[in-house]
């Protein structure tokens, strides 16, 4: 199975790499404090567990005499209580140099501690790990000694008390260590998250300007910055200065040639009138040349145009308000086609919605599609648009008799190619609006009404603003 999408962008995200980075850390770093805590716990309470014990054997060893036949006795009941009391988990036992027993105490009642008869020098102390009476864990302290008078003879002393308590303690002392590293570590970590978002606030700030360059709000990258970032945004800005000047300088040019090439085709044209004028034995050369010279002028000023706007297609500030342009157009056209009297339906549509354009372009697409659906419709058109997933949707529908060359294939005729030849016109708007869509990255399509008409469906880049009120398109200066 192919990796979630979702898992993908946590892999690609810098904020989750500084945090699991910084929590693996301060996982690896309490994780050896608790190893290290813990064992030098346990350490120094073993260390006073056998202190305890020494301190006992050497009570014992005070109380230890020898009687008139030379047997050792014990004074005494060692110093505790519990050396009484019969399992009481506090023992003290005397052996011979051969490992039988001599003497216990009376916990010991009927049984006796055995530990390994290993050799010790003469007051030397060993701790042992043995198994007590009622099967109890013990650790013993044994210590090997001659009595002054005993004939060179030598006795080993043990004492053994159960390690519960000592176990208990250890639990104890791991069990609040346990919970202290706890809280320790999430206080880390939810510190480790609130620095990792601060230091890349920041960078929150440049998505946020970035939208707002995009968005058409600023048409620099604006704001307060860390001195780390500021080269970068300082590049950035040079990059949409020196673009800008790109765009200007081909703006420039794009009009120098339309003058230069538009004044020698106005004086051909004007010459070849005034030749149509004075004579008429060419007057069909005359006529060929006139028109083959008005295709090439249309030429002219549409590849000038399509220059201009390819150049401004992606613009960061280019936004254009999509409802009043449409409204506006729409009243155009009602004008323009006053003799149909048709009946538009504009679809209930926010102002906030914007097209990532320059307003000409929208009014060049949505004017040959709405001049289509006016030429076409029968009583009523209508438009509508919204927006969904960064696009701005438009939708134009008439209630005239179709286009089945369009439905039938989804795409507009050629470029003087025109879909019906009973209406009058050029074959170059639908064309147009292709081209200029395609420019744009957004798609075209065409459909057919239930029971007849046309609808066409224009994808676009844009915006919802969401913001206060904007500047709104201006009026349209002339009729499409």
């Amino acid at each position: 199975m192919g990796e979630k999408p979702l898992f993908r962008g946590w892999r690609g995200s810098l904020m989750l790499r500084l945090f699991s980075g910084t929590a693996l850390w301060i996982a690896i770093a309490l994780g050896l404090t608790t190893f290290a805590l813990d064992g030098l716990f346990t350490d120094q309470a073993t260390r006073q567990f056998e202190q305890r014990l020494q301190s006992y054997l050497y009570q014992i060893v005070a109380s230890l005499e020898l009687d008139t036949e030379g047997n050792p006795t014990v004074q005494g009941t060692g110093g505790d209580p519990r050396f009484t009391r019969p399992e009481s988990g506090l023992y003290w036992q005397i052996n011979d140099g051969g490992g039988a027993t001599l003497l216990k105490s009376r916990s010991l009642w009927d049984t006796k501690l055995n530990v390994a008869n290993d050799v010790l020098k003469n007051s030397e102390i060993h701790f042992h790990s043995v198994t007590g009476p009622a099967a109890q864990p013990l650790m013993v302290a044994e210590q090997s000694l001659t009595l002054p008078d005993s004939a060179n003879k030598q006795l080993r002393v043990i004492v053994g008390s159960e390690t519960e308590e000592l176990a208990r303690a250890i639990q104890t002392w791991q069990r609040s260590l346990a919970l202290f590293v706890g809280v320790l570590f999430i206080s880390l970590v939810l510190a480790a998250v609130a620095q990792v978002a601060f230091g890349l606030q920041p960078l929150r700030q440049l998505q946020q300007s970035l939208k707002k360059l995009r968005e058409g709000d600023n048409a620099r990258i604006m704001g307060k910055f860390p001195t780390e970032l500021k080269p970068l945004i300082d590049d950035f800005n040079a990059v949409i200065d020196a673009n800008g000047k790109i765009i200007e300088r081909a703006r420039n040019q794009a009009g120098d040639l339309a003058h230069s090439i538009k004044t020698p085709i106005s004086v051909m044209i004007n010459t070849l009138q005034a030749e149509r004028l004075r004579s008429s034995d060419n007057a069909a050369l005359i006529a060929a040349l006139e028109e083959q010279l008005k295709q090439l002028q249309q030429q002219v000023q549409w590849r000038l145009k399509r220059a201009r706007i390819a150049a401004n297609v992606g613009v960061p500030h280019s936004r254009t308000l999509v409802g009043t342009t449409l409204k506006q157009l729409t009243r155009v056209m009602q004008k323009v086609h006053a003799d149909k009297s048709i009946h538009v339906n504009m679809g209930v549509m926010t102002d906030e919605i914007y097209f990532a354009g320059e307003e000409q372009d929208l009014q060049e697409i949505v004017g040959n599609l709405l001049d289509n659906a006016f030429k076409w419709a029968i009583a009523t058109v209508a438009v509508h648009a919204s927006y969904t997933e960064g696009n701005v949707i438009i939708v134009i529908e008439d209630d005239g008799p179709g286009c089945t060359s369009l439905t039938d294939h989804t795409h507009v005729p050629s470029r003087g190619e025109r879909a019906d030849e009973s209406v009058p016109g050029s074959g170059l708007g639908l064309s147009i609006v292709r081209d200029l869509v395609t420019l744009y990255d957004g798609t075209l399509s065409f459909e057919s009404k239930s029971p007849q008409g046309l609808r066409i469906v224009t994808t676009l880049p844009g915006g919802w603003d969401r913001g206060s009120s904007q500047a709104r398109a201006p009026e349209l200066s002339r009729a499409l």
